[in-house]
């Protein structure tokens, strides 16, 4: 039994390698692995103290509030209840974010069916639209943020009402509580997650979750728990018709630096689905060929509670009822974190901050 650190899980890969060479693999090809979750009890990560955090800062007006720390500084756009300022250190990590998105670019195995009733309700065409929002300081080291806003395509009844709880942090941590709760009359979804531009510049996507190909609630089987990294371009699947694509379950953290190493990481709260594209949603959907997909400099993160599985109905079954997502209320949290340099992400990970307010 390995010595693990507190806040850390155990993993246990068998892997099965030819002995000896045959006409269709060299000796040590790797034909078969399994993976299993170790039951080891381990104590919870470190406890960060609201009380020993740097104080923050507030500024409001009646467009923007103002947030600033040791080192980093936020603004929040109050008409769109978004973050449209996240800085550490002098770099910009973020353009704006995050907001409530439940499309997807249809794949081929949505097109016959679930797609066209996706679209009868407007799920590709949602407005957003900010009721209230509340800004606190809950303590000298922590600002409350609550927005309560709804969703839903011109001229529709049947949208979403959600409310996006910020709490930001002396340490820099940004805690983000969402409560969807979408109409009942709504078909099965394609996700319910939240939608963040990036600049340009964080290239390299590191994710602790399955990988390292693409993988879905009801595709994942063959995608081994691990730690994984490449560019933002490496995680684009050119499928012919462009769709929906690069998606990631079951992930732990995951974080976009640049060259310098300084960027954004996010840990799910347990867990997320992740996927980050020079792409927009719609950039995928009304593209008939790959070659029409034009690369943004920007970078489109989705931090998804839950996207609707795959399925087979290009030429089979649809999506099984299990991997489907229910038009029902549902809650979710993640926390944001910059990096530095110097900064370990899978240490930051394990930290818990201590709810306050």
């Amino acid at each position: 039994r390995p010595k693990l650190e507190p806040g850390a899980e155990c993993w246990l890969t068998i892997r099965f390698r030819l002995y000896n060479s045959t006409l269709w693999a060299e000796k040590g090809h790797e034909v078969a692995w399994s993976q299993f979750s170790m039951p080891f009890d381990t104590p919870a990560g470190p406890l960060l103290r609201t009380e020993n955090m740097p104080n923050l800062r507030l500024k409001e007006s009646g467009k923007e509030a103002i947030m600033t720390g040791t080192d980093f500084s936020l603004i929040l756009d109050k008409e769109k209840g978004q973050i449209v300022s996240l800085k550490h250190k002098g770099y910009e990590l973020m353009k704006n974010g995050p907001i409530l998105n439940v499309w997807r670019a249809p794949t081929d195995n949505d097109v016959p069916r679930m797609a066209p009733k996706w679209r009868s309700f407007g799920l590709d065409r949602i407005e957003h639209q900010v009721k209230t929002i509340e800004v606190k300081k809950v303590s000298p080291q922590a600002i409350r943020i609550t927005v309560a806003a709804d969703a839903r395509a011109p001229n529709f009844a049947d949208g979403f009402n959600y409310k996006l709880n910020y709490t930001i942090y002396g340490s820099s941590d940004i805690v983000i509580e969402a409560d969807v709760a979408p109409s009942e009359k709504l078909p099965p979804l394609p996700r319910i997650g939240l939608k963040f531009t990036i600049p340009e510049g964080y290239e390299t996507f590191t994710w602790y979750g399955r990988g390292p190909h693409e993988n879905y609630w009801d595709r994942k089987e063959g995608a081994q728990v691990g730690l994984y990294s490449g560019t933002v371009d490496d995680q684009y699947v050119p499928y012919i018709k462009p769709q929906e694509n690069g998606n990631k379950t079951d992930v732990r953290w995951a974080s976009l630096a640049n060259e310098e190493g300084v960027g954004l990481l996010v840990v799910g709260m347990p867990l997320l689905e992740v996927s980050a594209h020079h792409f927009t949603t719609d950039d995928l959907a009304k593209a008939n060929h790959t070659s029409e997909v034009k690369r943004r400099e920007d970078i489109t993160l989705n931090l998804d509670y839950k996207q609707s599985g795959l399925g087979g109905g290009s030429c089979g079954p649809d999506t099984l009822l299990k991997y489907q997502i229910k038009p029902e209320p549902v809650h979710f949290s993640v926390r944001l974190r910059p990096l530095s340099k110097e900064s370990s992400a899978m240490k930051l990970s394990k930290q818990m901050i201590e709810k306050t307010g």
